[in-house]
């Protein structure tokens, strides 16, 4: 594992390189309030298959602490660039292969074929809110900062949050692992990160992305982003991509169920 720090815009992004040097490159991008930590039974599956990983910590997450210019506001183009940056810098030979990000993530990995067409061969998003802001999350947005304002703590809000992200059936020793992760957010980095998810639309440029393989994943039980119908019409947006539905999964994938994601993502890798 090669744990380095990149610069740009106010931010010391937290990365890690691991696996092959001669693989292909993967990129993984992790959801609001989690870190690179849901990544963790992921990052061996592909290794192990050959693969190059390349992951990070958002802003204010985890071991990425938050901008030194605390009066700078972000975009999610802001963080789609600092995506590309990441890669240059650490991988500077390496094009991506593919590029797989959960709820947010999801969001920045679609930006990135848009933003940088052809530059990733496939790109996975999984569990995204849809290529543009829902009206119907701004407020419980704006009331989640300023719980998080008023407590002072991330305790009570990573709590309602594990319970939205993991519905039943769910393993409880994935349930407290997740807990300490939402733990490590920050609250410049939520408010950062949440602000950023009430002030984006993509869905009139999806029909642009046609230079990569995509898939779009959602779970089953994922109450957090919205109906499904959101995810649904995102696929239908993008010629030729595939749209799959896991059972008995909620917001995050990669550790609710991750035996079954790690095979749709290494089976779409593979093909």
């Amino acid at each position: 594992m090669a744990a380095k720090t990149v610069e740009i815009d106010s931010i010391s992004y937290y990365t890690v390189l691991e696996g092959p040097a001669d693989g292909k490159l993967v990129v993984l991008i992790h959801a609001l309030m989690a870190n690179m930590e849901i990544w963790d039974s992921t990052v061996p599956a592909l290794n192990k298959a050959g693969y190059k990983t390349l992951r990070y910590d958002h802003v204010g997450h985890n071991k990425t602490p938050a901008p030194s210019d605390p009066n700078r506001s972000f975009h999610f183009d802001d963080f789609t660039r600092h995506i590309q940056h990441i890669i240059q810098t650490r991988c500077p030979n390496d094009k991506p292969y593919a590029l797989v990000g959960c709820s947010i993530g999801g969001v920045l990995v679609l930006r990135y074929a848009q933003m940088y067409p052809g530059s990733a061969q496939k790109i996975i998003s999984c569990a995204a809110p849809g290529a543009k802001s829902l009206e119907v999350s701004k407020p419980k947005w704006a009331s989640r900062i300023e719980q998080f304002k008023a407590e002072g703590t991330v305790d009570n809000l990573a709590v309602a949050t594990i319970e939205r992200w993991f519905p039943e059936p769910c393993e409880p020793s994935t349930r407290e692992k997740a807990l300490q992760i939402t733990k490590t957010c920050t609250l410049p980095g939520y408010e950062i990160c949440a602000k950023c998810t009430t002030n984006y639309d993509y869905s009139g440029e999806l029909e642009q992305i046609k230079k990569e393989q995509v898939l779009i994943l959602a779970g089953e039980n994922d109450s957090n982003i919205g109906p499904k119908e959101v995810l649904v019409d995102v696929h239908k947006k993008i010629k030729g991509s595939r749209y799959v539905l896991m059972k008995d999964t909620g917001h995050i994938p990669p550790q609710h169920q991750p035996a079954d994601f790690e095979k749709i993502l290494l089976d779409f890798l593979q093909e």
